[in-house]
């Protein structure tokens, strides 16, 4: 059996921690021992999902003490012994890299966005800005450097980490989320969701899933809405998720006046059967290296009008399964959102090819076997690269 640990921030609710959780439940238990260590304050609220699948969930929280985290990995990597590390830190990628590598075991970094800032406020701060910045550039070289296999979730992030300054060609793959794939809703489910806001049966509804943060760009999701309700006046918007910016989209929405027609439903676990009874699905992110939530919008048989930007050129299928504009392109998703309301046989043609473009290249099942093929493959060459592991 091989014993493996993700590295991450919290099980928190993210597209990255939902695919983690699929494939907890897809990859078989009696070959692949699967837990958790979370650097964040807290587990999470997903920790509890993972607990029930008989994974173990260890907080080692890492704080302005980078020592002190080392010594903790260090000691939770020996006690469990653990056969690989799956590291998804990112910007904080290097140190428990480096970390492993002291106790022989191979990691395996993975990247999940084209672009590696999060949003928090000290990085407002010039000179906090830069100093993080710098620590970013040396923790994500050393990472790239020293993994055994670097992935990335699309074509788009593998590129991007080319431009940090280490080829990668060699020791690097893509591996590609997978989702699950929900049953078809009936029309009677549409009628009782929209009669549960007091709804008539027929309204039209556009849905966004994301945390509240800049790369979401929410505030120009609300700019294609606005146009969108010039053209359908019943026309609701929903946002489904919770983040940093809350107070601000929130303002946003009343200084629009679109407090009316724009709904905050906060965090959900039944994003899938919300999907499923939407008529659009709208994304005009900034940056995203291969958005979960398009995935499980076309799997739920939602189209999508979205920006065009790497991760999401690879998720879609432009013209087919989503219609994608510019991020500039405000008045062009309006458009294209408007057509799909107007005309229902050429929504469900989008959303019909959708469903299956995630069936046959991003169920959870495709994803899965990616994954077990990538840690066989590492455990049986890491011998040639790396020192035994110590006791």
């Amino acid at each position: 059996m091989l014993k493996i640990l993700h590295l991450i921030n919290s099980l928190n609710r993210g597209g990255i921690e939902q695919w983690l959780l699929y494939m907890l439940g897809e990859i078989p238990r009696i070959q692949y021992e699967i837990d958790f260590c979370c650097k964040g304050a807290n587990i999470g609220v997903l920790a509890q999902v993972a607990q029930h699948l008989n994974a173990k969930v260890i907080c080692c929280p890492l704080g302005i003490n980078q020592v002190l985290f080392a010594q903790q990995l260090r000691q939770i990597l020996q006690e469990g012994k653990y056969d690989i590390l799956h590291n998804h830190l990112q910007v904080y990628s290097g140190l428990p890299v480096w970390v492993a590598n002291q106790l022989g075991i191979p990691v395996i970094t993975s990247f999940h966005n084209t672009v590696f800032d999060h949003q928090i406020p000290l990085t407002r701060l010039p000179l906090i800005r830069r100093m993080r910045s710098v620590y970013a550039e040396i923790s994500v070289r050393y990472a790239l450097r020293h993994s055994r296999l670097v992935t990335g979730c699309s074509q788009g992030v593998i590129a991007s980490l080319d431009s940090q300054g280490t080829k990668l060609p060699k020791r690097s793959c893509v591996l590609n989320y997978g989702v699950n794939i929900p049953e078809l809703v009936t029309t009677e489910d549409r009628h009782v969701f929209r009669e549960s806001f007091g709804w008539s049966n027929n309204v039209p509804i556009i849905l966004h899933v994301g945390r509240f943060i800049e790369a979401k760009n929410h505030l120009g999701l609300l700019s294609i809405f606005k146009l969108v309700l010039k053209h359908i006046p019943t026309a609701k918007l929903l946002l489904v998720g919770e983040g940093p910016l809350h107070t601000v989209i929130e303002k946003n929405i009343t200084q629009r006046k679109l407090s009316h027609a724009v709904y905050l439903l906060g965090a959900r676990d039944d994003v899938a059967s919300i999907m499923s009874k939407c008529d659009v699905f709208l994304l005009p992110s900034l940056h995203e290296g291969l958005p979960v939530m398009a995935l499980e919008a076309n799997a739920a048989g939602l189209p999508i009008v979205g920006s065009k930007i790497p991760g999401m050129i690879e998720a879609v299928v432009d013209g087919k399964t989503a219609i994608l504009h510019d991020v500039e392109d405000i008045e062009g998703m309006a458009n294209s959102a408007i057509a799909l309301i107007h005309n229902r046989q050429y929504c469900r043609q989008i959303g019909n090819a959708g469903r299956k473009w995630v069936i046959d290249n991003y169920s959870t099942s495709v994803s899965a076997q990616k994954l077990i093929e990538i840690y066989d493959s590492v455990v049986k060459s890491s011998s040639k690269y790396l020192l035994p592991k110590s006791d």
